[in-house]
């Protein structure tokens, strides 16, 4: 799809033909919708900038081609890596979500509660999630989810492409290998279900690293968007710009 679109809910704009959207945001932040473009096309940044927009981040799409299976993952001492068990563990994952994407660029804290119910009711209600492709490493002795990782069969722009919906390592399980661990796993098993091409999205200027780490994976960058950003209600910026200690 061309032109420029909305992150919240993929709205397309449609070169001019429909206003910025408003984005309540939580009191006290500022407003700021953020719609997005393909890095190529001129005629939608044209349309952005004469709406007064200004370029805040940029982002990617990475993929791999896989003609044999991944490598097996070095899973780090003491974890392992299983599905998700739904309808036990669904609180204790989205908690593991929550608090390893605190240090993803423009996170805003919102209570737990209703980050919980936004999850369930995709779990309920999207037609492409498949939990049975949704992983865990768990610390065994903690009897901790130190992270996640969530594959998906099919990717709307390509039905034969997998796709991988976030990979994420809390804190305390940083920095030994893990993340690398899940996504191997979570290639694996989308190859095992026959796709040989699989995708996901990445900050390009991820505060922690990530898109090296899907380097380190084989994947490579194939589409670039750039991400556009104006005030309509001045505030105290909560979202998150910076890694914090």
């Amino acid at each position: 799809m061309q032109g420029a679109r909305y992150r919240h809910g993929a709205l397309p704009v449609g070169r001019g033909t429909r206003p910025a959207v408003h984005l309540q945001s939580p009191g006290g932040c500022p407003d700021r919708p953020v719609p997005e473009a393909f890095n190529t096309d001129e005629a939608a940044h044209d349309l952005l900038r004469r709406q007064g927009y200004q370029v805040v981040r940029h982002s990617f799409h990475m993929r791999v081609e896989m003609d044999e299976p991944p490598p097996e993952p070095a899973v780090p001492a003491g974890l392992i890596i299983r599905p998700f068990i739904r309808g036990q563990e669904e609180r204790a994952v989205v908690m593991a979500v929550y608090e390893a994407f605190r240090d993803q660029w423009g996170f805003v804290e919102r209570p737990f509660e209703q980050v919980y119910q936004e999850w369930m009711h995709l779990m309920e209600t999207h037609p492409d999630v498949d939990p049975s492709l949704w992983f865990v490493a768990v610390d065994e002795h903690a009897n901790e989810i130190a992270g996640t990782t969530f594959g998906h069969p099919t990717w709307g722009e390509d039905p034969e492409m997998g796709w991988i919906f976030g990979v994420g390592v809390r804190r305390p399980w940083r920095r030994r290998g893990l993340a690398l661990a899940l996504l191997q796993h979570c290639l694996g098993a989308l190859y095992r279900r026959g796709r040989r091409t699989v995708g996901l999205g990445v900050d390009a200027q991820s505060l922690t690293g990530a898109t090296r780490l899907y380097e380190k994976a084989g994947m490579h960058v194939y589409r670039q968007f750039v991400h556009y950003g104006k005030e309509l209600r001045p505030g105290e910026e909560l979202s998150i710009q910076a890694v914090m200690g």
